[in-house]
């Protein structure tokens, strides 16, 4: 596994080796930032569910001036850790907790994000927790904030019920789905660009 693009391009980054997690394919991280192309230049991201870190990372690639890694998996933060190379430590910060509780704790800390991205396990009901979480805690949320979730095609992202998260995009790659999303402060979801 390798950065696609950036200062850090083709620098290799390890895998934790942990049954049931879900790491996000080159191609499929190449394409989100594709999409966000240089909007992610100097804006800070939160990465929830981190796995490796590997989003993160991509974005710090691409211009990020600054990212939070949350996973609750003490094997993914020691392989977070070693996968940022000393000169951006700086610009980091990883977190071990539980995802929802770290929402909370980030929140009453008045941290506030850009962009928040997350890859959770397929098909375990994380994703509309995280979202729902997301969406009581909008402190966290930037004016202007985007959120970028990678699910599976089967998976329902409710947003029905949910308020301030309006969807604006999805593409698809096989049975994974990439859910673009804004920020608008109480409003709920109104349209939606597929591309299937």
């Amino acid at each position: 596994m390798r950065i696609t693009t950036g200062i850090l391009k083709g620098r290799k980054l390890i895998s934790p080796k942990i049954k049931d997690i879900h790491l996000t394919e080159e191609k499929v991280r190449k394409a989100i930032f594709d999409v966000l192309g240089d909007s992610v230049k100097n804006k800070s991201f939160l990465e929830l569910f981190a796995g490796s870190g590997a989003l993160g990372m991509e974005a710090i690639s691409r211009g990020a001036e600054r990212v939070v890694f949350v996973d609750r998996d003490k094997k993914c933060i020691e392989v977070i850790k070693k996968n940022i190379p000393e000169e951006i430590k700086a610009k980091t910060r990883v977190i071990q907790a539980d995802v929802l509780k770290a929402i909370d704790y980030l929140s009453r800390q008045k941290e506030s994000f850009d962009f928040i991205i997350l890859d959770p396990p397929y098909k375990k009901g994380w994703v509309v927790l995280s979202l729902k979480k997301i969406s009581e805690n909008t402190i966290l949320l930037k004016p202007k904030a985007r959120i970028i979730v990678e699910h599976h095609c089967e998976e329902d992202l409710e947003l029905r019920e949910i308020k301030n998260l309006f969807l604006f995009k999805q593409k698809r790659y096989g049975k994974t789905v990439v859910s673009f999303l804004k920020f608008i402060k109480n409003e709920k979801n109104r349209c939606i660009s597929r591309d299937f």
